[in-house]
């Protein structure tokens, strides 16, 4: 794979890392045409026979591709001294979602991005019930496949701006940040589509106030970066970064297909 320009980086084989993606999507669509038992974690949120197959699918074989350490949402309890010398490791939510592959919407997803100093440097957001997978990063440019066709993704602007918010997590926060849009089109969904659809130029903000883990944004945030878009912190206006330290929580971020929109 070729940076656009023509440098040549060290990133994996595209197509590859896209199959594998849709292998642990198929492990997903597997479990959900049977019955399955959902299990809350420490922190409430749930998890199921679907997020473990795909996590030990991408476990497998991410390092078949590049051989560097994974951190999965699955298996997170990596101690900061160990991942504090990771210069380049792969980032994985085996299934972005839970709650809407529970609650028997769609839109959940298989999430895996390689990370660089800090830095997501490429994603895929892949969609199993959607069929359809997104991919790109920063200087290389994004791309949807559906039904076997190939799009290359570039962001769209348009004031109003059309405004994306978690179908489960509607604050006080996000609801007084709306009320500076007055105007705008607003449409709730779940997972990491949502960066995906602003990068398709369906959609131009995605708020969040309210906590996120790492592994919730870096793939999506790569896809909209390679079309164009950004992914900010409000207050900095820096891009969100990763493997910061030992909390692997975001801070607020809105996801954007112009920073022009939020001045």
């Amino acid at each position: 794979m070729v940076e656009k320009g023509g440098a040549v980086s060290l990133l994996p084989d595209g197509r590859a890392l896209r199959e594998l993606c849709e292998a642990a999507g198929r492990d997903i669509l597997r479990v959900r045409e049977r019955r399955y038992e959902v299990v809350g974690k420490a922190d409430g949120s749930p998890v199921t026979e679907a997020d473990m197959a795909a996590h030990r699918r991408l476990v497998r074989g991410l390092p078949r591709l590049l051989d560097i350490p994974v951190l999965s949402e699955e298996q997170a309890d990596i101690a900061w001294a160990e991942r504090s010398g990771w210069h380049r490791y792969w980032l994985a939510d085996p299934l972005d979602g839970t709650r809407e592959f529970v609650d028997g919407f769609d839109d959940f997803t298989v999430n895996v991005a390689l990370i660089e100093q800090g830095v997501v440097r490429l994603g895929v957001v892949h969609a199993p019930a959607l069929a359809t997978t997104w991919m790109g990063g920063k200087g290389i440019g994004a791309w949807r496949w559906h039904e076997n066709r190939c799009r290359e993704l570039v962001v769209r602007v348009e004031r109003p701006p059309r405004i994306l918010v978690s179908r489960a997590h509607l604050d006080a926060q996000t609801q007084a940040w709306l009320a500076r849009f007055p105007e705008a089109t607003l449409e709730r969904c779940g997972s990491s589509v949502k960066f995906c659809r602003i990068a398709e130029g369906r959609a131009d903000l995605y708020p969040r106030f309210g906590p996120t883990c790492e592994w919730d944004t870096a793939a999506g945030q790569a896809v909209l970066e390679g079309a164009g878009g950004a992914v900010v912190e409000p207050h900095s206006g820096h891009a969100l970064s990763y493997n910061r330290g030992e909390s692997l929580i975001n801070g607020p971020f809105i996801a954007c297909s112009d920073p022009a929109l939020l001045q």
